[in-house]
């Protein structure tokens, strides 16, 4: 997951630090909203995943996504409430709806040369409204 952090911080001209939390969310969104096993299949093809998915998801407790945008995302509730709290930590952080798309995508390539198309594509198909995201 280093090389991931690297490349994403250097492709997007971003810290690693901020990197590493956006991949932790992204995972941890995949985590929550995803099937478990075919997640626990992908992730095992992923060393270091679920543990950034854990840091991910201590963020969006602790950080909540705030605004109107997190405000909206707690009272969706599930996967688009969710997916809504995590673009509103992601943009308290730093990025910008372009950067949160650009780190998705990065984030689902690798988990596709990873795990392979057609796990991450099943895993991705079952979670409305991640294609937004992503």
């Amino acid at each position: 997951m280093e090389e991931l952090i690297t490349n994403i911080a250097s492709k997007m001209g971003i810290d690693e630090a901020l990197a590493q939390k956006g991949i932790s969310i992204v995972l941890s969104l995949v985590q929550s909203q995803g099937d478990d096993g075919l997640v626990g299949q992908l992730f095992d093809k992923m060393p270091g995943a679920g543990d950034l998915a854990s840091a991910g998801a201590s963020a969006l407790k602790s950080g909540g996504g705030g605004g109107l945008m997190g405000m909206v995302g707690g009272m969706l509730g599930g996967g688009a409430g969710d997916i809504m709290s995590a673009v509103s930590q992601l943009k308290s952080d730093g990025l910008e709806t372009g950067q949160i798309k650009e780190l998705g995508s990065e984030v689902l390539g690798y988990a596709k040369e990873q795990g392979g198309d057609d796990l991450v594509g099943q895993i991705t198909s079952s979670i409305p409204g991640l294609d937004k995201f992503l």
